[in-house]
């Protein structure tokens, strides 16, 4: 959850960064002897159909989407492997193989991304974060089932987790064992493969329920990870070695955790990437001192796996990249490989196998939601239609800037619409009378929160969008209570907020908006609108374009630019000099020095540029301390940002009539267990403390899983014992009675945030104070900083 791109050393180490390779060009070339293959898949989400809309529809004889699913990448693996036969073929992955689609159900007895991994004899594999979601019991009960069922025995690589006593996965972690701090594979031709896996910082974050066991961070220990290498190399012998890493990178491959990591440890051939779904269209070399290091990511869910071909001199020690691609796996890629090539059969009939258990498994579930199910018609169950939508719906990680869009606002409201429809029903069941059912709660909800992260599908328009992309769209999690466990998803937990951090959670999506932090924890709400003060609203977007500005001006040091060398050491002087020298700079045309005096002022008085100054030297200190104060710097100012709060009607789930001001109180708000959960991450990252009470009057606070577990939403509160509202069950329901099978215009949106006017009236009421321009000259000044010299 830091700041993006914001350095965590001390300053003066950025003045002394080693410069960034070119990535190699693509050629092609006849294998020699000493030639290696690397084929990596990441963050696959058990997108075992492919990534996007599945259904009859699709394809007359499967539900297999467009792009990806496990029978293209074995057909391509297979004519990759077969065209490959005289030089090694390594195929890795760097972790997120499951949590994501219907598939996630098989886990607890045939877990089929497990499966999968071994048909296709994979080397190596790492974890994600997500693979934690289950918690470490979960996670152990996966690899047990797994092991017994299929004898699954593919090396999980884990060289910086800690199992600080966890006694879960103790029998299955060790040398020898299905996880391995490290693992060295000796090849046909005679060459040592090492591979070693790691767990990113940010990814560390996103796996709350792994406790106890944790992730060593990367940046405060580089040294133990050169320790790692060293031993691949100097004892295990080792010729080659390849980092599993589920850290990532950005969009571009030229910063993020992997970029670091390779700046910082000298003897990784090869980062294969994860974690950030960013695949990258070149391998990405960086320099350590004398060493390259090649950086490739494949993207996610399986639409494209990464191949990188080096050529081994093992005489000399080097090693040359000779071919990267990252193919897309459709259909036209697969033919193009191979005449006739379109995917693996027996493949496809493991899948389809699996659709009709699933199908015939989850009659429970889908005889509530479809009175025509029928165990043996897929059209009559997973893929049953749901409803339609007007406009493509797209999650905010695949937009340029963090805009309000209409999937996060349509989830988020079904978070909210559907309790509340409970409560309806509810009353109407006891006669209107809250005392004939004595300890339910029936306070309406104000508050709807689902972060982006767990939004994991798009929903396209004007095909028949089926249960299974329903649940494909809010798939994550699994509930602590064994009993609540199948099927899988995130239960919907109730609490209540003080209207001032109501306000804090409102920051927070302002710093999502500015694009301050990744898209993952973009807050989507309902219930709430809220507007900002002139004056925070200025000071707010004055700290986060003076970190933008530290933040890029710094990368373009590591990059050799003397330009933003002199901004920086003009930085260091301010207290001296008053600021003399960053002025003379800016006068001189430098355009990082300019980014600095101006912080977004248009002709700036010479106070304003001493202002603005000011506003620098504060962010460069909390970066010298660390990453850490800069998030909680510039989450401050947009905490005092944040002026009125005003909720809509219970009634109005859509968010489109009028609003009530909301000054004092405590409101009810509903969002899943994994958010709730991150509150801890929010205090610990952005040094302010939002408290979830039980009651809207009482003092116990949730601040556990026990506690929390304790304010599930009942999805049938009449009947005993707890039925959890899922929160994909939440979707499910809004989607198809709710809303009645139509999605329609009000929830309209663009991936182009300054079309955010054009939005439908659901997106655009509650966010009718959207800071557009602010955020539009925010960019612009990162645009001309990016691009300067």
């Amino acid at each position: 959850m830091a700041l993006r791109r914001v350095r965590t050393a001390l300053l003066i180490s950025l003045l002394v960064a080693a410069l960034p390779l070119a990535a190699q060009k693509r050629r092609s070339v006849v294998p020699a002897a000493d030639d290696i293959t690397i084929l990596q898949t990441t963050d696959i989400h058990d997108h075992a159909n492919g990534s996007g809309h599945v259904g009859l529809d699709v394809d007359p004889t499967n539900a297999m989407s467009t792009f990806g699913a496990y029978a293209r990448i074995a057909a391509y693996v297979s004519a990759v492997r077969n065209q490959s036969a005289n030089h090694p073929v390594i195929l890795v992955d760097s972790g997120d193989w499951t949590m994501g689609t219907l598939y996630d159900l098989t886990l607890g007895s045939k877990p089929l991304a497990l499966y999968f991994i071994t048909a296709m004899h994979y080397d190596a594999v790492t974890f994600g974060n997500h693979e934690w979601d289950y918690t470490p019991r979960g996670l152990a009960g996966m690899l047990a089932a797994a092991q017994t069922n299929f004898g699954f025995q593919t090396p999980i690589v884990a060289s910086n987790m800690n199992l600080n006593g966890n006694t879960d996965l103790a029998p299955f972690f060790g040398p020898g064992k299905l996880i391995q701090s490290t693992y060295v594979k000796t090849y046909s031709n005679g060459l040592k493969v090492g591979f070693l896996g790691l767990m990113g910082e940010d990814a560390a974050v996103d796996a709350p329920a792994s406790a106890p066991v944790t992730f060593t961070p990367l940046s405060l220990h580089y040294d133990a990870i050169q320790a790692v290498v060293d031993n691949l190399r100097n004892v295990q012998g080792a010729q080659i070695v390849i980092a599993l890493s589920h850290s990532g990178t950005d969009s571009t491959g030229t910063s993020g955790e992997d970029v670091s990591l390779a700046q910082h440890v000298h003897g990784i051939n090869v980062i294969a990437s994860g974690h950030t779904h960013t695949p990258l269209d070149a391998a990405h070399a960086v320099k350590d001192g004398t060493w390259t290091t090649q950086i490739i990511d494949a993207g996610s869910y399986g639409t494209n796996v990464a191949r990188l071909d080096l050529r081994v001199n093992r005489a000399t020690g080097t090693v040359t990249p000779i071919l990267f691609n990252n193919a897309p796996m459709a259909n036209a890629t697969l033919a193009s490989v191979q005449t006739g090539l379109r995917y693996d059969v027996p493949t496809e009939a493991l899948v389809n196998g699996t659709d009709q258990q699933l199908n015939a498994s989850l009659g429970p579930i889908l005889s509530q939601f479809f009175p025509d199910y029928s165990a043996s018609d897929l059209g009559k169950g997973i893929y049953h239609p749901v409803a339609v939508a007007a406009h493509d719906l797209v999650p905010n990680d695949r937009d340029p800037v963090l805009a309000p869009n209409g999937i996060g606002n349509l989830a988020a409201d079904a978070v909210r619409g559907v309790p509340n429809t409970i409560i309806g029903q509810t009353l109407t069941g006891v006669g209107g009378n809250p005392a004939n059912l004595p300890g339910y709660d029936f306070t309406p909800v104000q508050l709807g929160v689902v972060g982006t992260g767990v939004i994991r599908a798009a929903l396209p328009a004007g095909v028949p969008l089926t249960f299974a992309d329903i649940y494909d769209t809010l798939p994550l999690g699994i509930s602590p209570d064994s009993s609540q466990a199948l099927p899988v998803g995130y239960p919907l937990i109730s609490a209540y907020l003080d209207v001032n951090d109501v306000k804090k959670v409102a920051a927070l999506q302002l710093v999502a908006q500015a694009n301050l932090v990744g898209s993952s924890f973009y807050l989507n709400m309902s219930g709430i609108r809220y507007t900002l003060s002139d004056a925070g609203s200025y000071d707010f977007f004055k700290y986060a374009t003076a970190a933008a500005a530290l933040s890029i001006t710094s990368t373009k040091v590591s990059a050799g630019s003397q330009p933003a060398l002199q901004a920086l050491f003009a930085a260091f002087t301010m207290d001296s000099d008053g600021g003399a020298a960053m002025l003379a700079a800016a006068n001189a045309g430098n355009p990082y020095a300019t980014a600095i005096v101006t912080l977004n002022d248009t002709n700036p008085t010479a106070a304003q540029k001493t202002a603005n100054m000011t506003v620098f030297g504060k962010v460069a200190a909390a970066a010298v301390v660390g990453t850490q104060q800069v998030s909680a710097l510039v989450v401050s100012k947009a905490v005092t940002a944040v002026d009125k709060i005003s909720g809509f009607a219970p009634a109005d789930a859509e968010n489109t009539g009028a609003t009530t001001d909301i000054t004092t109180g405590r409101m009810r708000v509903v969002a899943d267990l994994y958010a709730m959960l991150l509150l801890g991450a929010v205090q610990a990252q952005y040094g302010i403390l939002i408290t979830p009470f039980q009651t809207a009057t009482g003092t116990t606070v949730l601040s556990d899983i026990p506690t929390l577990m304790a304010n599930r939403i009942d999805a049938a509160p009449a009947t005993p014992g707890v039925q959890e509202l899922k929160e994909w069950m939440a979707l499910l329901s809004y989607v198809g009675t709710g809303l009645h099978g139509t999605i329609g215009p009000e929830y309209a949106s663009t991936t182009f945030f300054t079309d955010f006017p054009t939005f439908g009236a659901a997106v655009t009421t509650r966010n009718s104070t959207y800071p557009l321009p602010a955020i539009g000259q925010l960019l612009a000044t990162e645009a001309a900083l990016s691009n300067g010299p």
